[in-house]
């Protein structure tokens, strides 16, 4: 088999490394799928292309640019280029993914059409993730170099991306309607805001969805109860809260992990919400904890 040592395979990991481009505006250089062992990790690494997950099943995290985040089926998570990353899978429930790593003078504006946008590594899923599955089988089934299989896989390289492009363009518009309702609007919004919650801003959200920042505030606070940067603190202290107790990370470094540069602010907002500073809520036993104050997180209904 020609260049055959660009190929892996074991029970649960199968891997095409591939180097012959066909094209400058997008290439794929390597593809894959794997069904994880607990505590799988990759990094902290960088990549020099862009790295497109499909989870599967199963859960993971993902740390990138002082974001930690939990992830789960049904999502998409991406690694830029020059981007640290680290990620791991549950050990209870260690993911199944596959992926596609590419590069070209395309890939960040199909990437940003797939709503990756600046601070955005990952994203639900609108379209079965079989889908992304059955592709990267297909990228797998052929390994071998040579150029009837080349034309074949940067055509379904193209059709992988498209799948994430389409799965955006759901979320969008609605997944299950044509129209644009305010209750669609704010779910993809709460989404929006429990995947990035640490690097972005109300304008970012209201970005994302594509609508005026005026008329988001108002639907997301009708269906809320509360503001969108009122939701959007309140998740970054109940995360930095939970930061606290189950590690031993500095209070700096959980600060900027849920998206505070000046730990000062981070450590007057925590006070006004809990009642008490960051290190003297990390010191008080479990049963005090409990009857400290909690920022308000109102479940969204309809």
């Amino acid at each position: 088999m020609p260049q055959e040592e660009h190929y892996h395979e074991t029970t649960r990991f199968r891997c095409l490394e591939y180097l012959h481009r066909q094209s400058d505006s997008l290439y794929l250089t390597m593809c894959g799928m794997e069904h994880c062992t607990p505590g799988k990790a990759y990094g902290p690494a960088s990549r020099s292309g862009y790295h497109l997950h499909v989870i599967l099943t199963g859960e993971g995290t993902m740390e990138v640019n002082g974001q930690h985040m939990i992830l789960h089926s049904g999502q998409l998570f991406l690694e830029k280029p020059g981007e640290v990353t680290h990620y791991y899978a549950h050990r209870d429930n260690p993911w199944t993914y596959c992926w596609v790593t590419f590069s070209g003078t395309k890939a960040e504006y199909y990437m940003r059409q797939a709503g990756f946008a600046d601070g955005v590594n990952v994203l639900n899923s609108y379209v079965d993730t079989n889908e992304f599955y059955d592709l990267a089988n297909q990228l797998l089934t052929k390994p071998e170099l040579n150029l009837a299989n080349d034309l074949r896989r940067q055509g379904l390289l193209y059709q992988f991306i498209s799948l994430a492009v389409e799965s955006h363009n759901r979320s969008s518009n609605g997944h299950r309607n044509a129209e644009y309702s305010p209750d669609s609007y704010v779910d993809h919004a709460l989404d929006f805001i429990r995947n990035n919650y640490a690097s972005i801003k109300v304008a970012d959200i209201s970005n994302y969805i594509g609508i005026n920042r005026s008329y988001f505030t108002n639907i997301f606070k009708q269906r809320v109860g509360i503001s969108p940067r009122e939701y959007l603190i309140s998740i970054k202290l109940r995360e930095s809260a939970q930061l606290l107790i189950s590690s031993d990370l500095p209070v700096q470094d959980i600060s900027r992990r849920v998206g505070y540069d000046n730990p000062l602010t981070f450590s007057k907002m925590f006070k006004r919400a809990y009642g008490v500073s960051p290190k003297h809520y990390r010191s008080q036993p479990e049963e005090e904890r409990r009857s400290l104050q909690a920022p308000a997180l109102p479940q969204a209904g309809r």
